[in-house]
């Protein structure tokens, strides 16, 4: 059995997603500020991952974790939850002696005389191995090799020679043992993961037919290990799609907690009468074995409790949370930062409806050219760029690129958030956007549309920012015009910003957890 996870079995709250990258979203945001917020008051929680990531240790630092901090299914099967990174070279690949090396610009190539053999690529600026690729006599990839950044050979992959598609994957322990091997097939739109065998922790081998059920196994693991007086562990489920389902099939009895981050229902505008989104809550036995389900706001938890009209308790934990520190700052008046400076935080993708931000504020620059907007934000590979070719190109037929900035994502927002004089928001449907909270924080008012969820429980309107009703462009604008013409009124709601965030503060966030979930621990099984 794997004890290195939680030795003293401590009881633990889990938090469930998929990964966690350098360019993550809201949801990953939201969930490592909650860990840091679970430090902050004493108790243990982890971010436990299903993805598997071969890069996940170097990205969570970027975050401030640690390796305490975190556990990935793929690092707990191979026994590398915290593992001591090393240097691994091209010299310790057991080449041919007679193999001759070519440098190339981040690697070497390998030839067997004039037939090249191997493809070597380098971690940038390092010399420890990334990837290695094995060529057949067509020059075709039919093996390659990937190397976790922390220095050991991680997974190697086997390519069909005629579809030249991964068919096998096999991921390797530091010794080199093979823990887990899946097999693939092509289907129309995606490669399957068809069959999955897994050497289990305790040397157990399954014959799986999906990820999730390897990923069932490891929460049971964990909470095997945590057992304490009788009590058991809870496990939250943030990424509903990916993680609620393998939480739900857990064979050990645990305190199952789903959390969503968005609307739960299909047609943003109609709560009450669109298809549910989600099969944890469209589906009844799956909501049975939820203990509790969270979602961000009051609004949202009211209309969940009308539409499923179920035992399981429904209640709303905001999840932006200012840090003291932030709290503590010096303000920054409105004549200190750039002037005109308006900006936006957000996924170029549909559901933002930056077209709109976009065409509201070219009308209201046509009346002040000082303004400026920037787009803080990547694009959306779900759809494979298609919504940001189309902001860029609605940028560039209106001829606005000197003055609208797309600035591509940036981990660090806070000298964004300091330097600007006002936030848009024009999404068509949220759950609780973190960017509010951040901006309101470091004293940018925010004006967004009125939508389901979040801002009317985020903004004070007129006194932090402005509520415009959904889509109407037209009083957009007119408010930002409103707010660029009043130098008063700029500063008034720049305190408002400051004043209102002071509601997301720590202690403020945490008696929700402490009411709803940790002080419910012994009555909620």
């Amino acid at each position: 059995m794997n004890t290195n996870v939680n030795e003293a079995g401590e009881k633990m709250y889990y938090f469930l997603n998929n990964k966690i990258d350098l360019n993550s979203s809201g949801i990953e945001h939201a969930e490592i500020k909650r860990l840091k917020l679970f430090q902050e008051f004493n108790v243990n929680a982890k971010i436990v991952t299903f993805g598997y990531d071969r890069f996940a240790h170097r990205n969570i630092k970027s975050y401030g974790l640690t390796d305490d901090d975190y556990i990935n299914m793929y690092d707990y099967f191979a026994g590398t939850i915290k593992f001591k990174s090393r240097v691994m070279t091209i010299d310790q690949l057991p080449l041919p002696k007679f193999a001759k090396k070519v440098r190339t610009g981040n690697g070497y190539e390998i030839y067997d005389e004039s037939r090249k053999t191997m493809i070597i690529n380098l971690l940038t600026n390092s010399r420890q191995l990334d990837t290695v690729e094995y060529l057949n006599g067509d020059g075709d990839c039919t093996k390659k090799d990937l190397y976790d950044f922390r220095g050991f050979l991680s997974v190697t992959q086997f390519y069909g020679t005629n579809s030249k598609l991964m068919e096998v994957e096999q991921f390797h322990k530091p010794d080199g043992t093979i823990y887990c091997e899946t097999s693939c097939a092509k289907r129309p739109d995606f490669l399957a993961v068809t069959n999955i065998q897994l050497t289990d922790v305790d040397g157990t081998l399954y014959s799986l037919m999906n990820l999730g059920q390897a990923f069932t196994i490891m929460l049971d693991h964990l909470n095997k290990a945590d057992t304490t007086s009788g009590e058991k562990s809870t496990f939250i489920s943030d990424r509903s799609n990916i993680t609620n389902l393998p939480m739900l099939n857990m064979k050990t009895k645990a305190r199952k907690i789903e959390h969503f981050h968005n609307i739960h229902f299909r047609d943003y505008w109609d709560p009450m009468n669109s298809p549910l989104t989600y099969p944890s809550i469209a589906n009844t036995d799956q909501l049975r074995k939820t203990s509790i389900v969270v979602v961000p706001t009051e609004k949202q938890a009211k209309d969940m409790r009308e539409r499923l009209q179920t035992r399981v308790p429904i209640v709303a934990i905001p999840v932006g949370i200012v840090p003291k520190s932030q709290l503590q700052a010096p303000h920054i008046s409105m004549k200190q930062r750039t002037n005109g400076k308006i900006i936006a935080v957000a996924r170029l993708d549909y559901q933002k409806r930056l077209d709109d931000a976009i065409n509201v504020f070219t009308k209201v620059y046509q009346k002040n050219s000082n303004l400026t907007f920037d787009i803080y934000g990547y694009g959306n590979d779900g759809d494979n760029g298609k919504e940001e070719k189309k902001l860029r190109e609605l940028v560039k037929t209106l001829n606005m690129e000197n003055v609208i900035k797309f600035k591509g994502y940036v981990q660090d927002v806070n000298k964004v958030y300091d330097d600007a004089q006002l936030m848009i928001l024009s999404s068509r449907y949220e759950g609780a956007p973190l960017c509010i909270v951040e901006a309101q924080s470091h004293g940018v008012p925010v004006i967004s549309y009125d939508i389901n969820y979040g801002p009317s429980d985020l903004i004070q309107d007129n006194k932090s920012g402005f509520l415009v009703p959904d889509g109407n462009t037209k009083l957009l604008e007119q408010k930002i015009e409103q707010f660029f013409g009043d130098k008063k009124l700029r500063e008034n709601l720049s305190q408002g910003a400051y004043e209102n965030a002071k509601r997301f503060s720590p202690e403020g966030v945490w008696q929700y957890w402490d009411k709803f979930v940790i002080n419910q621990n012994k009555i909620i099984k």
